[in-house]
């Protein structure tokens, strides 16, 4: 049997659900800040991208469907320590969504700031026919959302609460150009100086140049220093660039025993090109 046909989806009654969807969100739902993701260095074979960077944030009503807190696996214990994996679904209408974003659909990898929590969640999954085709349209995405793990992508949306995740975790390195030196530098080992202090990041030997970070006191030009575990020996130039990297922040952790593993391991192998198996003793 045919669909009665006295019974049509006009226009007309889909724009009433629409506007009531979107009127339903506004009341019940919650603002939250969408990050769109923009890609640097795609990688094509895997469909990744390492380096992602989130450069704008835009404020939009979602309504938040799990309406007794978060899902996912919670806050437990592993091996790894202390893991929050929780996760939550949001709706949005696809008429606001394209009001308010340049885009046509929100897109897997992008983010969302939840301002009750602080919290920054990952789109994994938009759903883009769930209600199924009310009066035969479609009004709403649904987003299925964890929560994010920062990899050092770069975040400067303009949103101060956002852009802290990168400030958080992240510290600044200075690279210092020697005239002369004797020894290695070990990666991790505590540097000093007579007015200053630091610890090394990187030691590129065949240009000099030494990447320190944390450094107490004044740097100046024409200082000595010496490597705590190594015992290499180094002498600044009369003038330095003042270049900078970017790089993870060490961790605070007491327990964390990274670098002298990280030292432990530069006494046995060398990775560098030159002697890519030993110290030069094998």
């Amino acid at each position: 049997m045919a669909k009665n046909s006295f019974f049509k989806h006009t226009s007309n009654e889909q724009q009433v659900v629409e506007d009531l969807t979107i009127e339903s969100i506004q009341i019940h739902g919650q603002d939250v800040v969408y990050i769109p993701r923009t890609l640097v260095s795609q990688d094509e074979i895997f469909g990744e991208d390492t380096i992602s960077k989130f450069t704008s944030g835009t404020e939009i009503e979602m309504y938040i469907e799990s309406v007794d807190g978060f899902e996912g696996d919670g806050d437990f214990i592993s091996k790894f320590g202390l893991e929050v994996r929780d996760s939550m679904s949001l709706v949005v209408s696809k008429k606001r969504f394209q009001q308010e974003l340049s885009m046509t659909r929100p897109l897997e990898g992008d983010l969302i700031y939840f301002p009750l929590t602080n919290g920054l969640f990952e789109i994994k999954f938009v759903e883009h026919e769930n209600p199924f085709y009310q009066l035969g349209k479609l009004y709403t995405y649904k987003l299925s959302c964890e929560l994010f793990q920062y990899s050092q992508e770069d975040v400067d949306t303009g949103w101060s609460d956002v852009d802290t995740v990168e400030s958080a975790n992240q510290a600044t390195a200075i690279n210092l150009t020697l005239t002369a030196n004797t020894g290695t530098f070990l990666v991790g080992e505590p540097l000093t100086s007579g007015t200053w202090s630091a610890n090394v990041v990187s030691w590129a030997p065949t240009t000099m140049i030494l990447g320190v970070h944390g450094v107490v006191g004044s740097i100046t030009a024409a200082d000595n220093i010496t490597g705590a575990d190594s015992g290499a020996t180094g002498t600044m130039g009369a003038t330095q660039d003042n270049t900078t990297n970017i790089i993870p922040n060490t961790s605070t952790d007491p327990f964390d025993e990274s670098d002298d593993i990280q030292r432990a391991a530069d006494d046995v192998f060398d990775f560098t090109d030159i002697d890519p198996f030993s110290e030069g003793t094998y």
